[in-house]
């Protein structure tokens, strides 16, 4: 069984407000795709990466590899319009056993730890499927523009990456999704639709998605 790390890298950032993708921004001196890529490439239990690119950054995402000599990476493909779609470009191209793993993991959510990687890994190899996040401890309502509910925040589970499947149940998922015309925001809300159990995975360090101006500053703390 190999471990293989999908990292969709093709969205432009545009609530960034950035002259280019927020992947290519630098954090001490380092681009924020490759605080990504590193985590992995020293993760014991990634074997290969294959990076979504979009088009026009194709070259430069080459580049970058080769600077920091991430050679785990053994393909960069076209991504797409939407998250699903760059996933799926690089889905459709692996050389993968049905039990093999595929990791999928946000390129500008570089504040993963290798050792959780590792961690979240070794469950998924007992469940194979497995998705990080946190247990939420704030109160959470629904609702408009007015309050219509609150729910059970001990229920609740805010997201995150990485995201684990066996091959099969992930290439089942996303053909099943393509044919019906369903657009997930997540590898799981794609998964789910075809009854397979998830199991959350607590992470124990922050790992937040740079979408925002605060949140870059807030990795500016804890990437070196």
């Amino acid at each position: 069984m190999k471990t293989i790390a999908i990292i969709p890298s093709a969205g432009m950032g545009k609530r960034f407000n950035s002259t280019i993708p927020k992947q290519f921004l630098k954090i001490n001196g380092i681009e924020i795709l490759a605080h990504t890529l590193l985590k992995f490439q020293n993760a014991k239990s990634i074997d290969e990466i294959i990076i979504a690119s979009h088009k026009d950054f194709v070259s430069k995402t080459e580049k970058l590899v080769n600077k920091y000599r991430i050679n785990k990476v053994k393909n960069i493909v076209i991504g797409g319009k939407e998250r699903q779609d760059s996933v799926y470009s690089a889905l459709k191209i692996l050389s993968a056993n049905k039990n093999d793993l595929i990791c999928v993991h946000d390129a500008v959510r570089p504040l993963i730890k290798s050792k959780e990687i590792d961690e979240l890994i070794e469950f998924a190899k007992k469940k194979k499927s497995v998705i990080a996040a946190k247990k939420a401890v704030d109160t959470i309502k629904t609702g408009g523009r007015f309050v219509e509910s609150t729910l059970d925040r001990n229920r609740i589970w805010i997201v995150q990456t990485p995201q684990i499947f066996s091959y099969k149940i992930l290439i089942d998922a996303f053909q099943k999704a393509y044919k019906e015309n369903f657009y997930g925001t997540d590898e799981s809300s794609i998964v789910e639709r075809i009854g397979i159990k998830i199991f959350f995975y607590q992470l124990k360090s922050d790992n937040r998605k740079i979408t925002l101006k605060e949140d870059f500053d807030f990795a500016k703390r804890f990437l070196t």
